[in-house]
């Protein structure tokens, strides 16, 4: 007569394995549908299928513990980027479609989801930051104090390079947009720059630039180099005359960076010059939401408060000679170009 309890057992473990299966997970050697209790079962329990899984991937830490996990296969990941565009390309938006005209938009989406992820992970290092900075004025020479300071900065390190390897993709990604489209991948707002050093040149957002003034450990937030300054209106008469006029710049001072309004037009051409040459870019856009119709003005100012060493003025509105009469006014070089 078979066992009570050793059927309870059995019954129990057909259940929960069951359940495993109704919940999408399977584990070797296990027919959770195979209730013949006639012949012992030879099997690892579900717990101890967990606990394989773990032993070879990585069991996920709790909150208070140190994750030993790998950040990422970065040519897995890279890889998978690729298709993904392929696909975009290929199989979402070919050609002879009418979502080939949605190709750019598309693609431009899909580097700035990136872009978004390492922002929302580079925002929570920021927070992480101050808590350390508290917490090391607050040291006492206890030991819980100094665990969750050690605590706290593995954290810090683990989501930078995190940070680091979402660069890396949008990066690619972004690449891979001028390929496409033959436009330099911008974000609608902010900075874009790589602390990986990845890219070859970084438009740099201008409050960035000034709060890294600042801070001289924000190294990614500020190019070091001589700003030279461009401007100019949408209507662009002659474009090889930007390309010959920033290359004698730079001939002129060799550790050029650009400081434009990432506008469209001259500063637009300024923009692709710089990505061509690898030069690195601080923008100053104007802030229409606080300014309202004042923004581009109010935006010459803070271009002119960065002190660049002179300023090329294009053909332009009057919001581009409110600009040179400032700058002239400071005591700034301006060089006036008629193309």
């Amino acid at each position: 007569m078979p066992d009570t309890d050793s059927q309870n057992i059995e019954t129990a473990e057909t259940s929960m394995s069951q359940a495993f299966a109704k919940a999408g997970y399977t584990f070797p050697g296990i027919d959770p549908y195979d209730v013949d209790v006639s012949e012992p079962r030879h099997y690892a329990s579900p717990t101890a299928a967990i606990c394989d899984h773990a032993a070879l991937y990585g069991a996920t830490p709790g909150p208070d513990e140190i994750d030993n996990r790998f950040v990422w296969d970065e040519d897995e990941a890279i890889a998978a980027i690729e298709q993904t565009v392929h696909t975009l390309i290929q199989s979402v938006s070919p050609d002879g479609t009418q979502l080939a005209d949605e190709r750019e938009p598309l693609l431009w989406g899909f580097a700035n989801m990136l872009h978004a992820q390492a922002q929302r992970i580079d925002r929570t290092v920021d927070r992480i930051a101050v808590q350390m900075r508290d917490l090391e004025r607050a040291q006492d020479g206890t030991e819980v104090k100094a665990i969750e300071l050690e605590r706290l900065t593995d954290r810090a390190h683990d989501l930078g390079r995190r940070r680091d390897a979402f660069e890396k993709m949008r990066d690619f990604a972004a690449e891979a947009y001028r390929v496409e489209t033959g436009q330099v991948w911008r974000p609608r707002h902010g900075s874009h720059t790589s602390q990986t050093r990845q890219l070859t040149s970084a438009a740099i957002d201008a409050r960035d630039f000034r709060r890294a003034r600042k801070d001289r450990e924000t190294s990614a937030h500020l190019p070091d180099g001589t700003l030279v300054a461009i401007t100019g209106g949408k209507d662009v008469a002659d474009a090889d005359a930007v390309w010959t006029t920033l290359d004698r710049a730079r001939e002129k001072y060799g550790d050029m960076v650009l400081l434009h309004g990432g506008g469209p037009g001259y500063e637009k051409i300024a923009a692709s010059w710089a990505d061509a040459r690898g030069v690195d870019q601080v923008v100053c856009r104007p802030d229409w939401n606080a300014h309202g119709k004042a923004a581009p003005f109010r935006r010459n100012d803070e271009l002119l408060n960065l002190l660049p060493k002179g300023v090329i003025a294009f053909p332009g509105s009057g919001i581009t000679g409110n600009l040179v009469d400032k700058a002239r006014q400071l005591g700034i070089p301006v060089m006036t170009v008629s193309g």
